[in-house]
C-alpha cells in the first residue's frame, strides 16, 4: 500500500512541478517533462508492465495541457516506457551511465515522433524543440535517477512474490 501512495504522490507532485514550476526553469523557451523522466526511471527499475501503466498515466496527464493532438503524449509515454522497461531488464540498475543515456535517447525519439505526428496532421512545430529537451532531460535525468533508484531500493517498495 505505501508503494502505490508513494508512486501517486510523486506523479502529482512532478505532473504539478511540469506545469508550474519548470517553466520558470526554462532556457530559451525550452524546458524538459520531470513526469516523463520520472516515468523512464520507473520503468527501467521495474517489471515492464509496471512500465506499460506508468506510461499510460503520465502521458494521460501530460495530454491534458497538450492541445495539439490528445491522445499523442499517452502513446509515445506507453511505447517508450515499454522499451525503457525493457531496457531496464537487461542492466545493472545500480550503474548510473546506461539509464541516463537511455533516457537522453528516448526523449530525443519522442520529441522526433510528437514532431512528425503534429507536421503530419498540419501544426507546424520546432525541430529543434526535441533536440534541446533532450539535453536539458539527460542533466536532469543524471540527478532524479540516483534519487528514484535509492527510493526503489528501500523495502516497502520493492515487490515480493507471495505464492
Amino acid at each position: 500500500m505505501k508503494r502505490i501512495v508513494t508512486n501517486t504522490l510523486l506523479v502529482i507532485i512532478f505532473f504539478i512541478m511540469d506545469n508550474t514550476f519548470m517553466p520558470f526553469l526554462a532556457i530559451h523557451g525550452y524546458y524538459p517533462s520531470l513526469l516523463f523522466i520520472f516515468a523512464l526511471c520507473y520503468s527501467m527499475l521495474n517489471e515492464r508492465w509496471y512500465a506499460l501503466g506508468m506510461g499510460i498515466i503520465c502521458g494521460f496527464l501530460q495530454d491534458i495541457y497538450f492541445f495539439n493532438g490528445f491522445g499523442v503524449n499517452m502513446l509515445l509515454n506507453m511505447l517508450l516506457c515499454l522499451i525503457a522497461g525493457e531496457i531496464g531488464r537487461s542492466l545493472f540498475k545500480e550503474k548510473m551511465f546506461i539509464p541516463v543515456i537511455s533516457i537522453f535517447c528516448l526523449t530525443f525519439i519522442k520529441g522526433l515522433c510528437i514532431y512528425e505526428i503534429l507536421h503530419m496532421s498540419g501544426l507546424y512545430s520546432n525541430i529543434y524543440n526535441s533536440v534541446f529537451n533532450a539535453v536539458y532531460s539527460f542533466f536532469i535525468a543524471i540527478i532524479m535517477y540516483r534519487v528514484i533508484y535509492k527510493l526503489y531500493q528501500k523495502q516497502y517498495m520493492i515487490r515480493n512474490w507471495k505464492i
